[in-house]
């Protein structure tokens, strides 16, 4: 849960070896236009290559692709902006791969619009 969280001493941590995904549960269905990723840690490695699916209902089998993107190596909020904005509720952050080569991976706040 620190990944919701407008804290920059907060973030989520794992090892970049690891399979790297995450589910997010909005309050109510939402018609997604944009999800901003933020990574501020200077000591690990970043998110590059990530696909975002969605779903009204959750547990599903059945997660729709929403969109896939590259995120530039550095500090900072990013913006991406949705191909086809769609109406979801539960949000699932597939992480494919990163940039850099230390250990650990993270990554600082998802924040969806």
């Amino acid at each position: 849960h620190n990944l919701l969280l407008d804290d920059k001493d907060k973030y989520g941590i794992t090892q970049c070896a690891d399979k790297k995904m995450v589910v997010i549960g909005l309050s109510e269905d939402i018609l997604a236009t944009e999800v901003i990723l933020a990574q501020y840690e200077k000591y690990s490695s970043g998110v590059k290559d990530f696909q975002v699916l969605g779903s009204k209902t959750f547990p599903t089998k059945e997660w729709r692709l929403v969109g896939e993107f590259t995120a530039t190596y550095g500090e900072g909020e990013q913006t991406f902006r949705i191909p086809e904005p769609t109406y979801v509720r539960y949000l699932k952050f597939k992480f494919l791969s990163h940039y850099g080569d230390e250990y650990m991976c993270t990554l600082s706040q998802i924040k969806v619009h």
